[in-house]
């Protein structure tokens, strides 16, 4: 018999337990902010390469908005502004610029090695 699923009782899909939020969202934005510093610094600007950051960098927007700000706000209705733009630099802007930081601290290194 299928009926009302009880408010309290339901489980959020697309949040896991926040699993989803924790894990997996600044993991693949440290992963954007690697792929697309690396593009950056790389010097071969051909259109296929420019279309995929392209496109790999909007992923991260839609990510951010979609699945951190939007997600967050319609969870926790009496959060503020000021709370849900913390929650999106702590889950997209910080992994984004950690990914960054491993590219420029591994060029570091190589260039250390040499």
């Amino acid at each position: 018999m299928s009926g009302p699923v009880p408010e309290g009782g339901s489980l959020n899909v697309r949040s896991y337990g926040g699993f989803f939020l924790v894990v997996v969202i600044p993991i693949v934005h440290a992963v954007g902010g690697f792929f697309i510093l690396d593009f950056l610094l790389s010097g071969h600007y051909t259109w296929g390469r420019t279309l995929r950051t392209f496109v790999l960098f909007m992923s991260n927007l839609v990510l951010a908005y979609e699945f951190v700000y939007r997600d967050l706000q319609a969870r926790h209705t009496d959060w503020s502004d000021q709370r849900l733009l913390t929650s999106v630099l702590t889950y997209s802007v910080f992994p984004f610029c950690v990914g960054m930081a491993g590219l420029v601290l591994l060029l570091a290194v190589t260039r250390l090695l040499r």
